[in-house]
């Protein structure tokens, strides 16, 4: 089935066949149903030809019970879709009105919108008149129930356990209820006898009701703050380890001979190149390159024999 996703939808899918109830008007389909415009605003009293069937009533949810009663004459699964249809249209407020009830929650607006809305659908298909319950009393637990799994099984970006699912959704609707009767928020004691469980379990629900959205690390800092949130982050700063390396280093360096001593420094203090070096010494490239090799190796393995001395 189809699901129309806009009001508007509601003046291009007005169609119901004559096996409804409804007046022909249209030639008949391939079921040899005739299948005229279905009129979603109420008709004038006594404009039906003879032989119309009824006309609908006005209101949204007149309207809404009268198509449902009507669907139980059709004889076809086509001529039910299209009066299901025309039922999903007149209750999209509906459904778009408790999507915004859980608005604000770490999901999109949009999404929940598109999951209320298949909720509703759900609730046309599954709904029976004869139940004595209203389409809208039925419908509204439907689509609610709709959006509380998606959000259980999508809307976490931190899953916790079930049970702090679960109570996370009952402590909001007991801080909303507390809020209302005592003016001003709850605390932790207040709520935690609302829902009777200790206090450490509603501190628990509150950690785990953060777990709905996370911040990107490339999001802008606060206010006072021109860089990034990532970048107001510490850093591991391992001083103390790391005068003690330098410590070993210096000691090693001692050990070498001069001339590798000034190679090691004119290479990585000054910065200069192998052939910049070869000039300033007197010697060749490869020269350089033969003692800053055997400098590199013969540092490695001073600090690794300090370092096994050590542990």
């Amino acid at each position: 089935m189809t699901t129309p996703l806009t009001s508007h939808d509601a003046t291009r899918r007005e169609a119901a066949p004559a096996d409804c109830g409804f007046a022909p008007a249209t030639p008949t389909s391939e079921s040899g149903c005739a299948r005229p415009a279905l009129h979603l605003t109420a008709a004038p009293a006594g404009s039906g030809s003879a032989g119309a069937g009824p006309s609908a009533p006005g209101s949204p949810r007149d309207r809404t019970e009268h198509l449902l009663a009507q669907r139980e004459l059709c004889r076809t699964a086509r001529d039910r879709e299209q009066v299901e249809q025309a039922v999903v249209v007149l209750n999209l407020p509906l459904a778009d009105s408790i999507a915004g009830r859980y608005a604000g929650r770490g999901l999109e607006r949009d999404d929940l919108v598109q999951v209320a809305r298949l909720g509703l659908v759900k609730a046309v298909q599954r709904f029976r008149p004869d139940r004595g319950v209203s389409f809208a009393g039925f419908a509204a637990p439907t689509i609610a129930g709709e959006l509380k799994r998606h959000f259980r099984d999508t809307g976490w970006m931190v899953r916790p356990p079930r049970r702090l699912q679960e109570l996370t959704a009952r402590m909001r609707e007991a801080a909303h209820d507390l809020e209302q009767a005592l003016r001003r928020a709850p605390t932790v004691a207040e709520l935690a006898r609302a829902l009777g469980v200790a206090d450490a379990e509603v501190e628990q629900a509150r950690q785990a009701a953060t777990g709905f959205h996370a911040l990107s690390l490339d999001s802008p800092g606060s206010s006072s703050f021109d860089g990034t949130l990532g970048e107001t982050l510490a850093e591991e700063d391992d001083t103390y380890g790391r005068l003690e390396e330098l410590d070993w280093l210096a000691a090693a360096v001692r050990q070498l001979s001069e001339r590798q001593r000034l190679v090691l420094r004119l290479r990585f203090e000054d910065g200069l190149t192998q052939s910049q070096i070869a000039r300033r010494l007197g010697v060749s490239q490869m020269q350089v390159s033969r003692i800053l090799g055997a400098v590199l190796r013969e540092l490695r393995s001073l600090l690794t024999a300090e370092d096994s001395r050590a542990a």
